[in-house]
């Protein structure tokens, strides 16, 4: 009894701390992405979140989600704007409001990885499971951010914790995994390579019956391919030209440099936790060599699929930057549990070292999240309501013949700004077209960006600038230049 009550006040301890973190994902939304050294190459703090709200955006400020040669991901990506959107019909358009959202999906996987834990392991495994996710900085940082991942990462928590539960016959269970595998995809094109890891359940919960088993996962497979080729159909049929930008956009398979980029991530993994990631490739070797019964282990399969699909993602297709790791940290810390688990039966000193180095790397991990919060920064969000501003008060004037404003980075502008008319310089119209087309008195530009486009509009039409905030990048000082945009030779 006595030891019962200490598990449950360490499990209640656990799952206080879980919520305490969780809660300070909340604090200081709007401040600036941290600026920590290896966040440096992740231009996603500047512009993604616009990017992929930016239906949503267009929808309110524009009058139409679509824009006819724009940049248009959420043609491809609908299911987060779509979420983002029915949020601002509440809200109306607030970054504040599209991350909480995130945050929400945050917590919402949270959730889902501690009952797909219990689903296969101890309660104490599931409640370490709940804090590790919570706790890391990497999660903790990305996950404040209206990007793609933390959706992302709720569906294909919630797809595996549905497949679970499947048994035989129950086929329109199985069905649901495929819509819901498919709001994945739908979330985030990344998605087929973590499709092992959410039909694995279905396979090792019903292998004593092969033949309900196959039934049960050509079910599923059924599911996802014909809802995607229903996808697909739409998009060759009406969006072809953004296809060609946007899945087609290079590197796609790169195997010549595969060996250099292999090693590259083994570095980059560190990223999620410079502790529990290692262990997480000691437990695959672990198994590989000797730990053979690991291999029966429905969660360390689970994880192992998830880990080496998202790997050879990034691995073959994109040499990806910090948030691509974002979606590897549950998979990570359960890799990592399930080997320390091990060492704790096999050699308790072993184990008690590479415990202390776990905590020593959540507190590292929850001090960094402290310094963070305890010293906020508004630099983008100050740019950006001061572009509006003065945009706004040039329209109201007369000087400006609207507000519309284009350039990369624009929709991340308009969302930090609480809406702007703003439309991105990428798409499948050249820019010179869309400055014919749309007409903007607007541009931007990143300093720290190519130069390819600012050069573009200024061989169309005369720029003069109007405003600079340069540090907003604060590894390299780069900031936003904003110009009027006149006629050709016009001052």
């Amino acid at each position: 009894m006595k030891a019962e009550s200490r598990a449950h006040r360490w499990h209640m301890a656990l799952l206080l701390l879980t919520i305490c973190l969780l809660a300070l994902r909340f604090w200081h939304l709007s401040a600036d992405f941290p600026a920590f050294h290896f966040y440096d190459q992740d231009g996603a703090r500047f512009t993604d979140e616009g990017f992929y709200t930016g239906a949503a955006l267009q929808h309110f400020t524009l009058g139409h989600a679509y824009i006819p040669g724009g940049w248009n991901p959420g043609v491809f990506m609908p299911v987060w704007p779509l979420l983002v959107g029915l949020l601002f019909h509440f809200t109306g358009i607030s970054v504040v409001a599209a991350r909480a959202l995130a945050v929400g999906c945050v917590c919402l996987s949270v959730l889902l990885a501690y009952a797909i834990a219990r689903q296969y392991q101890s309660k104490t495994f599931a409640c370490l499971t709940a804090f590790l996710i919570s706790a890391n900085a990497l999660g903790f940082f990305f996950g404040r951010l209206a990007l793609l991942e933390p959706a992302f990462g709720m569906f294909l928590l919630l797809a595996i914790y549905l497949a679970g539960k499947v048994r035989p016959g129950s086929y329109s269970l199985a069905v649901l995994v495929g819509v819901v595998f498919v709001a994945a995809m739908l979330t985030k094109t990344t998605g087929p390579f973590v499709l092992p890891a959410v039909l694995y359940p279905i396979w090792a919960n019903n292998r004593q019956h092969r033949p309900a088993a196959w039934k049960l996962l050509a079910a599923t497979l059924a599911t996802v391919v014909l809802l995607m080729a229903f996808a697909k159909l739409i998009w060759m049929s009406h969006f072809s030209a953004d296809a060609k930008i946007i899945l087609g956009m290079s590197p796609l398979w790169q195997f010549e440099n595969s060996p250099s980029r292999l090693l590259r991530f083994f570095f980059r993994g560190t990223w999620i936790d410079p502790v529990l990631f290692p262990l997480a490739l000691a437990a695959f070797v672990a198994a590989v060599v000797r730990l053979r019964f690991l291999w029966r282990n429905t969660l360390f399969m689970i994880a192992f699929l998830w880990e080496t699909g998202y790997a050879a993602f990034i691995v073959y297709h994109y040499d990806g930057p910090p948030r691509y790791f974002v979606t590897m940290i549950v998979p990570t810390l359960w890799l990592a549990l399930i080997f320390l688990q091990w060492i704790w039966s096999a050699n308790r000193q072993v184990a008690a070292v590479a415990t202390v180095c776990v905590a020593a790397s959540v507190v590292w991990n929850v001090a960094s999240i402290g310094d963070y919060l305890m010293h906020p920064r508004y630099t983008l969000v100050d740019a950006s309501l001061k572009i509006t501003r003065l945009i706004v008060t040039e329209h109201v004037s007369g000087s400006a013949s609207n507000e519309l404003l284009i350039g990369r980075g624009a929709d991340e502008v308009s969302l930090l700004s609480g809406g702007l008319p703003a439309m991105d310089s990428d798409g499948a119209m050249p820019l010179a077209q869309k400055l014919d087309v749309y007409h903007p008195d607007w541009f931007m530009h990143w300093t720290n960006h190519p130069s390819a486009r600012l050069t573009a509009a200024m061989s169309e039409r005369t720029l003069v600038q109007r405003a600079c905030f340069p540090g907003l990048d604060p590894f390299n000082g780069a900031g936003i230049v904003l110009f009027r945009v006149f006629p050709r030779h016009q001052p």
